[in-house]
This record gives structure tokens, C-alpha cells and sequence, in this order.
């Protein structure tokens, strides 16, 4: 029998020395540094150079505008401006504009090379608000910072969470009242929850704290009633079936108090 026996060569193995690898890790750390440095570096350099070589030169704003002047407008973007082109911070230019007293909303964008166009809507004041406000028809209330308010607009008072039930009841008298001739030039609802009104010509209408639809109705249909009689001062509807007037002074009349509780308002067709 022939034994047949094989030897199984092995490859030496190379050891490589601890010093060698580490010395790579060192090398390839080192590097990630530099590139993290130079990344930061250029970051640095970008945001300090970037404003003076891309400057923004134009600003341009599109909108109406009537209550805020365009300066005004124009010198609070230009205080608010840091940046060149890509670095500006338009959110914040954004918040600074909206946050104008006349402006309801604002948008800006970018346009390649050097300019910022923004599009801003202003309120739309219906009537004055106490003594230095604003108020539009959703009930916002706005004081402009230069004081200026518009002209000709009607005075409603109360407190500022009560405007949009002021406006809200502004608005639907006023077109009521109009058919009777009549034009509202002041409400009033003060802390107690009392309701007067103003009209052009200085009559005074008084509802109350209670039942003020009910009342602002007997108003309107007992009206032509009262007018037929003389020019009344002051309307008290503080009643619980009729109302109080107060007559402008005549040459051949005296003034004072009528009461007229037990009218009954016609029926208004």
C-alpha cells in the first residue's frame, strides 16, 4: 500500500506595525479638519464679502397705497436690510412690514442680481376706533404710528376685543338707517355694555344694555312719526314699549322731555 501524504504550504503573514496605522488615522483626521475649516472659512468670508459684492440696489414695491406713505414704507425696509442677494433674511424683512400698523399682509421674493420686490396689501379702514385707532370691517383694529387718520369717517368706541361686534352692528344699521334718511356718525358700546348711537346732525339714539335688535326695530318703525312732529335731539329707547324723545329747542316751543311710552310704531311695510 502506497501512503500518499501532502504538506500544506502557508502563507507567511506580514505584520504591520501599530505605529503606520496610526499615523494614517491621524492623517486622514487632520485632513477632515482642514476641508471643515476651509468649508467654515469660506462660510465666514461669503457672509462678511457676499453683502458688498452682491449688494441688493433696487427695492421695488407693488400695492396701493393710501393710508402708509411709500417713504415710510421704503425707509423701515431699508433700516431692516443686512444682506446681499442670497443672503438676505427675507422672513424677517417680511415680519418688519407686516408688522406696519396700515399693512395687512406683505410678500417679497428675490430677483437675480440685485433686487427685492415686495407686494403688500393695506387695511381698508370703514371707521375711526376711539380717539387714534382705525378699524376695518373684520373688526381689526390698527393705529397708524404718525397719528394721521382719514377724514370723514364715523367714530365707533369700545373696547378693542368688542370691535367686531361694533362693526358687525355698524354695518348692518347703517343701510337701515340710510332708507330713513338717517347717517350714523358714531357708536358707542361702553363698559357696561350700552349702546348709543351718533347721527350726522347730532341726534342721540340710546338702546341699552337688553334687547337691542327689538329696539333698534321699534326705532325704525316709529320714525317718520317723530320726524313728522319736530327735529328730536335725543331718542331713548330704554323702555320696555315705547321711548323717550327730547325735541331740538323751537322759537315757538319750549324745550324738555316728551315721553311718547304709549305710542305704538306702525308697521313698517
Amino acid at each position: 500500500m502506497t501512503t500518499l501524504a501532502s504538506s500544506i504550504e502557508t502563507d507567511p503573514v506580514t505584520s504591520v506595525p501599530q505605529g503606520s496605522s496610526r499615523m494614517a488615522l491621524i492623517a486622514r483626521l487632520f485632513t477632515a479638519v482642514v476641508i471643515l475649516g476651509a468649508l467654515v472659512g469660506a462660510g465666514f468670508i461669503a457672509l462678511k464679502w457676499e453683502p458688498l459684492l452682491l449688494p441688493i440696489q433696487v427695492v421695488t414695491i407693488d400695492g396701493e397705497m393710501r393710508g402708509l406713505s411709500k417713504e415710510s414704507l421704503e425707509q423701515t425696509i431699508a433700516e431692516h436690510i443686512s444682506g446681499g442677494i442670497l443672503t438676505q433674511d427675507l422672513a424677517g424683512l417680511k415680519a418688519e412690514v407686516e408688522g406696519l400698523p396700515w399693512i395687512e399682509n406683505a410678500s417679497v421674493r428675490r430677483i437675480w442680481p440685485d433686487r427685492i420686490v415686495f407686494t403688500v396689501r393695506e387695511h381698508e379702514a370703514v371707521a375711526r376706533w376711539g380717539e387714534n385707532g382705525l378699524v376695518t370691517s373684520k373688526g381689526v383694529v390698527f393705529r397708524p404710528r404718525d397719528g394721521r387718520l382719514p377724514a370723514g369717517l364715523p367714530r365707533l368706541d369700545g373696547a378693542d376685543d368688542m370691535a367686531p361686534e361694533v362693526v358687525e352692528r355698524f354695518q348692518r344699521w347703517h343701510p337701515r338707517l340710510a332708507e330713513l334718511g338717517l347717517i350714523i356718525n358714531g357708536i358707542n358700546r361702553d363698559a357696561r355694555g350700552d349702546w348709543s348711537l351718533r347721527l350726522l346732525g347730532g341726534t342721540e339714539l340710546y338702546l341699552g344694555t337688553e334687547e337691542i335688535e327689538t329696539r333698534f326695530e321699534r326705532l325704525l318703525a316709529a320714525y317718520p312719526q317723530v320726524e313728522a312732529i319736530g327735529i328730536p335731539a335725543r331718542i331713548d329707547l330704554r323702555y320696555s314699549n315705547g321711548f323717550a324723545v327730547r325735541w331740538l329747542p323751537r322759537a315757538s316751543a319750549g324745550t324738555g322731555l316728551d315721553r311718547v311710552a304709549a305710542i305704538k310704531p306702525r308697521e313698517r311695510s
